[in-house]
């Protein structure tokens, strides 16, 4: 009697295996840049200034964005791998569905530099016009 698994996994199975992985890396990965970035200008210009607000608001939407589509693309990964690996399973919507974690924390917080970038060109702006006064 031999088993139903499979010995040795195909390159497609270890490619969705990995993608999840993948994703979450280069997720990071331009997080981080985008943060340095803002960082640096913000050292060198100020808080206060339209390039801090832009660079705020970009990792803003990247957060936002960018974990919405690495957790969306994980659990398309996650559900074909398993319909890859069992004759029950079968890539649906409703299967992907309970695959998808919405990543609420990466939402909330990239909202809230969304927010922040707000605030701060508003200040920015109020910044412009005590200058003009001064």
């Amino acid at each position: 009697m031999t088993p139903d698994c499979a010995q040795e996994a195909t390159t497609g199975q270890s490619i969705l295996a990995n993608i999840g992985s993948l994703t979450s890396l280069v997720a990071w990965i331009g997080g981080l840049f985008l943060l340095n970035r803002l960082l640096g200008n913000a050292a060198r210009t100020g808080i206060h200034t339209p390039q801090t607000a832009s660079r705020l608001r970009l990792l803003g939407w990247w957060l936002l964005v960018g974990s919405v589509i690495t957790q969306t693309v994980a659990a398309f990964a996650q559900t074909a791998l398993l319909d890859t690996l069992s004759r029950s399973a079968e890539l649906s919507a409703g299967a992907w569905i309970q695959a998808w974690d919405p990543p609420y924390l990466a939402i909330l917080t990239g909202s809230g530099l969304l927010a922040f970038a707000r605030i701060t060109r508003v200040g920015s702006k109020m910044r412009e016009d005590l200058e003009g006064l001064v």
